[in-house]
This record gives structure tokens, sequence and C-alpha cells, in this order.
């Protein structure tokens, strides 16, 4: 048994290593020897903003003034707003803005994806964009993404997700490494997902509309799948309050089950003789990540069984075990979440839990298609 567990340790050590920094290091190698540059240019295509509201009440207001601020020919932008079932004050406060383009639709309950295909059908802007009632932007963001649709390559523009880093969340860490990773990508080749907080994309690449998946993975992958690319602007920010601890994880599982249903659908992609580079990178930063449970625990069970061959496998068994102690005990006792090591530990184990329930959510076929918002 020693063979085997030697080589399983080793193996799942190297996958760790890849998936976490490994490939953010090909990256930035790779984008030492190429740089792909957008071709930006002011240009003014009609817009419409889609805005699905679960509830809503609290923020639709300033979500819609936020909108309607922006440094934008007003004649070209409209706004539709989709409820996600009865929200009475919420439709009372979109109604007082029909007068400045902005729609109600009404909809019985169907999740967020079903109501952005009513939304879409209600519309016609030549670039559309997806956002969420908690997030604010700039005044100039419609402008800024409007530029990049000025190269013909591209077909969808993320914004990046800014944070307000409060709390005892670890999130807005991972956040700005998962940023970095996507303007690498983006230098080098394409994303192949956008923030959905914020982003934009040609009505072309809109169809066909999938009512069940996640539209800030899907509408990128169906980009790729067309020819486009799939690029982010940093000087488009989408800010956002850092999601509360008690709804962290059960966000995340539901994030993840819907990314596991895009990525099987659009499995195509991983063929790498016809999509290349691109196919590396959703293999490398989407199934790469969601196979780091299989992994980690592959390391810990393996390093346990060599306990008898040497330190390095007793050192790594028992570093595994107490750093997912303190993830765990910063997880479920509050005064334990200060520390900045223990909030890292604590937002680490939370993550790999919550993949290792998607795979089994997935596999058993919840695929969350109704939701509620996160509470920030």
């Amino acid at each position: 048994m020693t063979p085997e567990m030697v080589w399983t340790f080793w193996i799942s050590v190297a996958f760790i290593v890849y998936s976490m920094v490994g490939y953010a290091g090909c990256l930035w190698l790779l984008s030492l020897l190429r740089k792909k540059v957008v071709d930006r240019a002011p240009m003014e295509p009609t817009v419409s903003i889609l805005i699905v509201v679960r509830g809503g009440e609290r923020l639709i207001e300033a979500k819609l003034r936020n909108c309607l601020e922006q440094d934008y020919p007003c004649e070209k932008v409209d706004i539709v707003v989709v409820c996600d079932g009865a929200a009475p004050e919420t439709e009372a406060i979109v109604e007082r803005y029909a007068a400045q383009s902005v729609k109600l639709i009404r909809a019985p309950r169907q999740g967020k994806n079903g109501c952005l295909a009513l939304a879409l059908g209600a519309t016609s802007g030549e670039m559309v964009v997806f956002t969420d009632a908690a997030v604010m932007m700039d005044s100039n963001a419609l402008c800024l993404m409007a530029e990049n649709f000025a190269d013909p390559r591209v077909g969808c523009v993320s914004s990046e997700d800014a944070t307000d880093g409060a709390g005892i969340n670890a999130e807005p860490m991972y956040v700005d490494f998962d940023a970095r990773v996507r303007r690498l990508e983006c230098a080098v080749g394409s994303m192949i997902a956008s923030s959905g907080s914020l982003f934009a994309a040609r009505r072309a690449v809109c169809a066909p509309w999938p009512k069940r998946m996640s539209s800030d993975f899907f509408v990128p992958l169906n980009c790729i799948q067309a020819g486009y690319d799939v690029v982010v602007d940093i000087r488009v920010r989408g800010y956002l309050k850092t999601v509360k601890v008690s709804d962290e994880f059960f966000r995340k599982v539901r994030t993840i089950v819907h990314g596991i249903d895009v990525l099987f659908e659009y499995r195509g992609l991983l063929n790498p003789f016809r999509y290349g580079l691109r196919s590396w990178e959703l293999f490398s930063h989407k199934l790469c990540r969601w196979l780091l449970p299989l992994a980690f625990l592959g390391a810990l069970v393996s390093s346990a069984f060599l306990w008898s061959n040497g330190w390095v496998y007793q050192a790594s068994c028992i570093a595994q075990c107490v750093f997912y102690a303190a993830g765990a005990a910063a997880w479920l006792i509050p005064s334990r979440r200060t520390a900045l090591p223990l909030k890292v530990a604590r937002f680490f184990v939370m993550s790999i839990a919550a993949t290792g329930l998607a795979w089994v959510k997935f596999f058993s076929g919840e695929y969350y298609v109704t939701w509620e918002p996160s509470r920030r």
C-alpha cells in the first residue's frame, strides 16, 4: 500500500499547489511573452440594464438612482426591474420611476435566470448590462464598458468587485486574488467568467438563454463558443458590501452548484484542440478549484497512512490537522474569528466544505433554481 499512498500524497500536493498558485504563476509568465490589448474607443450603443430582485425594498431605490445618474444619453438607456415573486413595496418604488424609462415586470416565483429571460424579452438594447440591486457603480461605468465593444473581438465586459472588507470575513482577500487572476487571463487571452455583480454583453451572445444556469458564467462561455473574447475593465468597479458570515456558506454552495451545472453543459469547451488556451483556462480556473476537496482529502489520508515513512509525512499530517481544526473552530466559535490567520483558516475550511457539499447537491439533482439574496 505504501507506493500507492506515496503517489497519492505527491500527486495531491502537486494538484493543490497548481490550483492555488501554480496556475496564476503560469499566467504571469505567459503574460511576459504576450500582451493582449483591447482596442477601446468612445461609442454609445443602446443599453438595457437588467435588475432582478427578490424582496429588495431596502435596496431598489438607491439602485435605480445610481443607474439614472449615469453619464450616458438617457434616451439610449432603458432599465428593467423584475420582481421574482410578489413584492408590493418594491413594486411601488419602481413604479414611481416609470417616467424615466424604468419598466417593472411582476413575475411569479421562478428564479433569477428565469426572470432575466423575461427582462431580455422586454428590451432591445445592443449592450445588455447585468447587475444586482445591492451593487453600486460609478457614474461613468456605462460609458467605460461601452468603449470595450468598439473592439469587434469583445463579446463580454466584466467589472471588478470592490468589497468593503469589513468584519470577520476573509472574502475580500479572495476577491482581490481572483481579480488578479482574471486580469492575467484577459492579458493573455480571454477570461472565462465575469463578475456576477456587474457585467455587460452583446445581445447576440445572450441567446439561447437557459433559465437554470448562472448568467455570469454561461454568457462568457457563450462568447468564447461564438469566437468572442471576455475582458475585464479595471476602470469599472462594482461596489458591494461583504456577505454576512451566516449567509456565506450557503451562498458559496449555491454559486458552485450553478457553476458545475454550466461547466457540464459547456464541457466541449474543455477540448484544447479546438479552444486552445481558453480550454486550459477553463480547466485550471474552474474545474481544478472545484476538485480541490478531493485533493485535500487525498493529501490528508495518504500522509496519515505514511506516518511511519518519515518526518515529511508526519509534519504534513500534523499541519493539516492543526489548520483544519483552527478553521473549524473559527467558523463555529465567533470569538475566535478576529485574528487574520484564523480569518483565512475559517474562510479556507468553509470554502472547501462548501465545494464538497456542492458536488453532493449537484449529483443529487439540486440546482437551486429559486433563490434568496444574500444579506450584506
